[in-house]
């Protein structure tokens, strides 16, 4: 071991000396304190074997011998008092109260030598001063240097002790120099033994106070690089806040005219129904426009699967290939391509699934395959494999290279695109339905393709242990049945935007429904004064420009026909709103996007009203 491991050093640094004496006193200031109580009931114990071995042999010096046990215990219990205040956390104080509660109680000891019988003084006294010296070094937690001279000065003043008595009662003069250099060796060796002890703890209390001190230092570095950390990411997620903000308000006001152009395009095709060049124009403007209205749809879908919950339930697999099926025949047709359902023996059994989720996937599985092929067809098929059904959609389009087959489901991917011509969407297809497979649990996919030939993407779902489900109308059936519901009905109305407001009004006109249209709460009010007839249902944009939103616009008018019930409200936005912004809205209530076409949202509302008649019953 190097002497360097015998050595106490101070910090170079005068306050860091200081604070680590003021966390030396702290840290050990309770170890003190059970330390000096621990002395006094030695010290207690001691009295009562001085009764025991002196009371047989002569009272007058058990008298003498209780002064100076009287003595050295008021001098120790004075300071043991002290320290257990504030004191004991200032080294200083502390050391200097340590020192006197030693020196009382060894300087008691010293006189207790010469008021013992001589027969008994190294028996009985000199177990006291190992026990004593034990203490200083261990449990007092004296700093090396303190302990130096403290206990140097009892041992000193101990040799001192044991030479006048050794003169007082040993008359041989040769015998007496050796008695004094025998006597008491063991105190001397455990001094010096102390020390090394003192020294080793102190320089351990060093190095676990300079680590302690790098531990918080580098805590709180950790603290301030994360609490920056947190105030970036306080500001990334304002400005993510601001670039939503910015964005559902862009995809709002973007909306609004290619809302009236679908409309409007509607209506002037019921007024030119004879008129055939008319009509193709039509169909032109229609078509672009619902190439636009889908791509924003696909952004809303994709936008909305962040916060959606899934509401799994037993679901007709036959019912939603054949609404897939009815919903892409035509636009098949029109690029002059077969789309067909493989015919098996006995329709697919049913799955475990969300309807609504299940069919967006199938439908963009489809949507993508009549988009890619040019020649040939698409066939949807399924098969059971176990416990799960596989949903097939095979099509001889132009098939996907090995390149491209990592990144299909990348949003904004597209193949052979680099015009981004726009009847070929965005390229969320693909991922909306790998968001989608992530919702569902239990639910797969996979693709398989040839490039030049074809794919074939699967879906794979749990096959149901119902053997029944509840039949959903088709949307076509919802269209048919949206004319003789909404006929007679009375429908208020209200849109910032003149141009849709007009549009929605001759949609629902179209339908045989009585309106009243307003622009805002204000327009509203002049309607209610009236008192007039109680709404079947109100139809609102969310988001108004002046004054309250639509929400608030829909709580306002049902207050105010409160006593008839709860008017139903159909909520049409341009924005991305999820259907949790309405949790707190009471039912019965639909929302619904303005990127809807026009027999959607006729489809939808007829609903609503259809429920509230039923509800009567």
């Amino acid at each position: 071991m190097r002497s360097s491991g015998f050595v106490v050093r101070k910090f170079r640094s005068a306050a860091q000396e200081r604070a680590f004496r003021m966390d030396y006193a702290r840290r050990y200031a309770g170890q003190r304190r059970l330390a000096g109580v621990s002395l006094m009931l030695i010290w207690i114990v001691f009295v009562g074997r001085d009764w025991l071995l002196l009371n047989t042999l002569d009272p007058s010096i058990l008298l003498h011998v209780g002064y100076v046990r009287l003595a050295g215990a008021v001098g120790m219990a004075v300071p043991i008092w002290l320290i257990w205040g504030p004191r004991a956390y200032d080294e200083r104080q502390a050391v200097r109260l340590l020192c006197v509660v030693i020196l009382s109680c060894w300087f008691a000891q010293l006189g207790l030598m010469s008021v013992y019988p001589a027969t008994r003084v190294f028996d009985a006294i000199f177990s006291e001063f190992f026990i004593l010296t034990f203490l200083m070094f261990t449990s007092f937690r004296l700093r090396a240097i303190t302990a130096a001279w403290l206990v140097g000065l009892c041992i000193v003043t101990f040799r001192f002790a044991i030479y006048l008595w050794l003169q007082d009662h040993v008359s041989t003069p040769g015998f007496h120099w050796v008695s004094w250099i025998s006597r008491g060796n063991t105190v001397s060796i455990m001094y010096l033994a102390g020390i090394v002890v003192c020294i080793q703890f102190e320089r351990a209390a060093r190095r676990e106070f300079v680590f302690r001190r790098t531990l918080r230092a580098a805590k709180a570095r950790v603290e301030a690089a994360s609490l920056r950390v947190n105030r970036q990411n306080d500001r990334m997620r304002e400005f993510v806040r601001e670039k939503e903000r910015f964005f559902s308000s862009a995809y709002h006001d973007i909306q609004q005219p290619l809302a009236a152009i679908n409309l409007f395009i509607r209506s002037a095709r019921m007024k030119l129904e004879n008129e055939h060049a008319a009509s193709h124009d039509l169909d032109v403007i229609e078509e672009t426009a619902r190439d636009i209205l889908d791509m924003f749809t696909d952004i809303q879908d994709y936008s909305e699967l962040g916060s959606y919950v899934p509401h799994l339930s037993p679901v007709d697999t036959q019912a939603v290939l054949t609404e897939v099926f009815e919903q892409y025949l035509e636009p098949a047709k029109s690029r002059g391509i077969e789309l067909r359902i493989s015919v098996r023996r006995h329709p697919p059994p049913l799955i475990e699934s969300d309807r609504s989720l299940f069919k967006r996937a199938l439908s963009n599985f489809v949507s993508n395959a009549i988009k890619n092929t040019f020649t040939g067809g698409v066939v949807v098929g399924w098969v059971e494999i176990g416990e799960r059904l596989r949903i097939d959609v095979w099509d001889t389009g132009v098939g996907i290279s090995s390149v491209h087959r990592e990144a299909i489901f990348a949003e904004y991917y597209q193949i052979d695109n680099p015009g981004r011509d726009r009847s070929k969407g965005l390229g969320l297809g693909l991922s909306i339905v790998h968001r989608v497979i992530g919702i569902l649990p239990k639910h797969s996919m996979s693709f398989w393709s040839v490039e030049g030939r074809g794919s074939r993407f699967s879906l794979y779902a749990p096959i149901s242990t119902m053997t029944s489900v509840i039949e959903t109308q088709t949307d076509d059936q919802k269209n048919d049945a949206s004319t003789s519901v909404l006929k007679g009905k009375y429908v208020l109305l209200c849109d910032d935007e003149p141009t849709v407001l007009e549009g929605l009004r001759r949609l629902f006109v179209s339908a045989g429904a009585l309106v009243d249209t307003a622009e805002s709460m204000a327009e509203f009010e002049a309607i209610l004064v009236d008192d007039g007839r109680i709404p079947d249902i109100i139809v609102t944009d969310i988001r108004l420009r002046d004054g309250p939103t639509g929400i608030e616009v829909a709580e306002r008018i049902r207050r105010h026909f409160a006593w008839t019930g709860v008017v139903p409200v159909a909520f049409i936005t341009g924005e991305l709103v999820s259907p949790l912004a309405l949790r707190d809205f009471a039912e019965p209530f639909v929302l619904l996007r303005k990127s809807s076409t026009p027999e959607s949202t006729l489809a939808e509302v007829s609903r609503l009203v259809a429920g509230k008649d039923a509800s009567h019953y």
